[in-house]
């Protein structure tokens, strides 16, 4: 039965009027908004910062608001009008942080103005707020002196949070000695992205040192800060390079295993990003793979880059916007659980077992699922 094409329309980020990275990244927030039901926590207006807007009738006003947000959200994931859509669920956003300093957040401008910058379309643009954000976080702190004496972090870490781990190591050492080592370090990490960020050269260095920086704090805090944690994160996709040719998959034609696993992964592949070859056309020549090489395990080819096994499997999984959507669904059920998760799973850190399951799969593939396929009728290469 065919699946009707506007349920496929999240899964597709090419042909739009907007980068596929941009189209990512505005789907991951309008999923983010709908999953934590951010669209409640608007406000009525309260002490604005535009004047006039409390002269608005109120409840009015913030049912408009909240059903800016709620259907430009559903309008990002599944409309073609991606630009449209993105413009009115940040200037709802926005218009809401702007009419009550009861709901203003920066994570809530940041987000705004995120969406309001992609339907832009100018992945500078997305880039420079991004490094601005960091700048402005580190000099903030950089300029306050309980941050220069570790007591901000001491009393926050502390008597706020509570956390075990400072509350063991602090005593350990002299007094906010430990409060000054990780304020001092706070700030050098937000000036140094915010020095990285404006160079292409530097975009994967600062896309690691910000994932695990974010996510340190989410394991410390155990805290999303809103919508903070999200949109910082998905923020970095502005600087991924998205590839320009689709990317080779060299599967096994003969294994019905396998066969099942490329259609079950081609339903979320909606923009056929995989150009899925058998080993048995002889293609793995092209790049010095001989038969018994490809018996062993899948591979996959982009760029001029050549993985195999549990690491093609992930290689391949990171550009299906199916795995993003279920990872943010994960983090906004389980903060910490699906941080650790994926953070192991994009790290060589999970590469022994993964590379440990994946070989028993391999070894396994032809005594698994249905062995009726038939090899592709493909030409060799």
């Amino acid at each position: 039965m065919a699946i009707p094409a506007a349920l496929t329309r999240p899964f597709r980020l090419n042909g739009l009027d907007l980068p596929p990275q941009t189209v990512l990244l505005c789907r991951l927030l309008a999923l983010t908004l709908l999953v934590t039901g951010h669209a409640a926590v608007i406000q009525t207006p309260f002490l604005p910062f535009l004047p006039g807007l409390d002269e608005l009738p109120g409840v009015p006003f913030q049912r408009v608001l909240q059903a800016g947000v709620v259907l430009g959200s559903v309008a990002m994931l599944f409309s073609t009008r991606l630009r449209l859509a993105a413009l009115v669920t940040g200037s709802a956003l926005l218009l809401a942080v702007l009419s009550s300093r009861a709901y203003y957040g920066n994570n809530k401008a940041f987000t705004a103005l995120l969406l309001i910058l992609a339907a832009a379309g100018d992945l500078r643009l997305l880039r420079w707020q991004v490094a601005i954000l960091y700048f402005g976080a580190g000099l903030n702190k950089a300029l306050d002196p309980d941050w220069h004496s570790g007591q901000f972090f001491h009393h926050w870490a502390g008597a706020r949070l509570e956390n075990a781990f400072y509350l063991w190591a602090a005593p350990l050492l002299p007094p906010l000695v430990l409060g000054k080592i990780f304020c001092w370090a706070t700030i050098a990490m937000e000036l140094a992205l915010a020095g990285l960020m404006p160079f292409r050269r530097f975009a994967w260095p600062a896309i690691w040192i910000a994932t695990l920086f974010q996510c340190g704090l989410l394991l410390f805090t155990g805290q999303t800060f809103t919508l903070f944690f999200f949109a910082s994160q998905i923020a970095l996709l502005a600087f991924v390079e998205w590839p320009k040719e689709r990317i080779t998959v060299i599967w096994d034609g003969e294994c019905g295993f396998c066969a099942q696993t490329k259609e079950r992964i081609n339903r979320f592949d909606a923009d056929g990003i995989f150009d899925w070859v058998p080993q048995q056309t002889n293609i793995g020549e092209r790049w010095g793979l001989t038969r018994e090489t490809l018996a062993n395990a899948m591979y996959t080819v982009s760029g001029g880059t050549v993985r195999h096994g549990y690491a093609a499997f992930r290689a391949m999984a990171v550009w299906l916007p199916a795995f993003w959507y279920a990872a943010l669904v994960a983090v906004a059920v389980a903060p910490r659980s699906a941080v650790v998760g994926l953070l192991l799973f994009l790290t060589p850190l999970s590469n022994p077992v993964g590379e440990a399951v994946y070989r028993w799969v391999a070894r396994n593939r032809h005594r698994l699922g249905d062995q009726t396929c038939a090899l592709p009728n493909r030409p060799p290469s």
